[in-house]
């Protein structure tokens, strides 16, 4: 596994054709897509974020008026909540978290007051890597892969601006790497990728009122060494990613391992948020994994990751267990994918998957994005016309919002399409047979969130 880069007319006549076209890439827009880069070694000061609109037609991917949009933090890490329309990015490279407000009808980005938000102490060296923000747009939660903590913000649901919770930073564990809420909004998750091969989940519930975290019982959590895969100088676990989605009886958590090329599951134990390794863990990836994604309207997983080989990259693709949680590789994954794909992401529709793609020296790390159409009874992806797009230097992350037919995304949403009976039958990708789990909850479940989007990730340091 190699080492990812830590660094990546005035005419009136004019005038009123740029403002027709405007308006006819609103009416043709079926969501916009944000993409973070950092800028690679080019210095500082010179980290952006490109963001596009959906054509509705052609499902091509179109630069919007004023992308990219700076961002000289380098950035490093994306979330966006269209409830409140509000993106927030992790900034790698100065400690800081950026925070934009989003136009509803165009997607272009305006900072909000105060932005960019400095973690304290300023110059720490902290290295903001992943940021989410949970499903109701009321926190903001950022793992930093230095200080080995996560940080927790309230978000002025005027502004949106940011202001830290009582008792943050939270400690977590050694170089966390991921961050994600669970869909209630009751919990948080922590993907720690300690390079000796020990890596750990944290796990936190999360006080309504003002966001502070406190770690659920038995947290951290480990993740599991499988002492037959060779790796020098002994076989070890990375998590780099984590991600939740519903099951017929709560939730579960997926993580990815960039080591040992396995997806685990673990199922959270609905009123405290403990986790429980899945019987059926884990699940083979045909390569080292990056980032792994959910969309709660949809019954299908995907993970960017290494395979075949640097610089080449794919995305794999999974049905999930609508009753276990356990995973099925869809017909044709893994997917071809772009030049090192370190981001990935679901639309809120579940219509369409995409990638940042970090590219390669061979490339000067000149970044790309990558947009794939998913099959909605098979899971299955098939590139959208001109994929991929161009993007900036050393992408990072990837995120979406709604386009500008509602506020909260209501109107873009799909009907889930009926699970196949087959699906909680077949034999899945690992051995072991797919067991039907107890789940503990407290009281009435309480369904996904509209509108939730959560963070992709971060670009692992592996």
């Amino acid at each position: 596994m190699f080492k990812l880069r830590k660094s990546s007319f005035s005419s009136c006549s004019l005038c009123l054709l740029c403002a027709a076209a405007e308006t006819t890439l609103q009416a043709q827009s079926a969501g916009f897509v944000y993409v973070t880069n950092g800028g690679g070694n080019s210095g500082p000061g010179v980290g952006s974020i490109s963001a596009y609109s959906i054509d509705n037609q052609t499902s091509a991917l179109l630069p919007v008026l004023g992308s990219p949009f700076p961002d000289p933090g380098g950035p490093s890490s994306i979330a966006v909540n269209p409830k409140v329309r509000f993106a927030y990015v992790a900034n790698r490279g100065d400690d800081t978290i950026s925070a934009y407000s989003i136009s509803g009808t165009t997607g272009a980005l305006t900072p909000v007051p105060g932005s960019p938000f400095p973690q304290d102490p300023a110059g720490s060296n902290e290295m903001p890597v992943s940021v989410a923000v949970d499903p109701a747009g009321k926190f903001v939660f950022v793992a930093n892969y230095n200080y080995r903590t996560v940080r927790a913000y309230q978000i002025d649901q005027n502004t949106g601006a940011l202001t830290q919770s009582p008792g943050s930073p939270f400690p977590a564990g050694i170089n966390p790497q991921s961050v994600t809420v669970d869909l209630s909004g009751k919990f948080v998750y922590v993907a720690n990728g300690y390079h000796n091969g020990n890596g750990t989940v944290s796990a936190y519930s999360i006080e309504q009122s003002t966001g502070s975290l406190t770690p659920v019982p038995g947290s951290p959590f480990s993740v599991p060494i499988d002492t037959t895969k060779p790796r020098f100088p002994a076989p070890g676990s990375m998590p780099v990613s984590v991600t939740t989605h519903a099951t017929a009886t709560g939730q579960a958590l997926y993580v990815a391992d960039s080591f040992q090329n396995y997806i685990w599951e673990y199922l959270i134990e609905g009123m405290t948020g403990a986790l429980a390794l899945s019987p059926a863990s884990p699940f083979s990836m045909p390569g080292g994994p990056y980032c792994v994604t959910a969309n709660s309207n949809s019954y299908f997983l995907y993970a960017s990751n290494s395979y075949p080989s640097y610089p080449t990259g794919s995305v794999a693709g999974y049905t999930i267990d609508t009753v276990t949680g356990s995973l099925t590789a869809v017909p044709g994954s893994p997917f071809v994918g772009g030049p090192v794909p370190v981001g990935v992401t679901v639309d809120l529709a579940g219509r369409f998957v995409f990638t940042a793609n970090q590219g390669s020296y061979l490339t000067n790390y000149s970044g790309t994005v990558s947009a794939y159409a998913v099959d909605a009874n098979t899971g299955a992806l098939t590139p959208v016309p001109g994929s991929p797009f161009a993007a900036g230097l050393e992408p990072t992350s990837v995120a979406t919002a709604p386009g500008p037919s509602s506020t909260t995304g209501d109107r873009q949403k799909r009907r889930r399409p009926d699970p196949p009976a087959k699906r909680r039958t077949n034999a899945n990708t690992n051995t072991n047979a797919a067991t039907p789990f107890v789940f503990r909850d407290s009281g009435a479940r309480q369904s996904p969130k509209a509108g939730a989007l959560r963070s992709t990730g971060t670009l692992p340091f592996i």
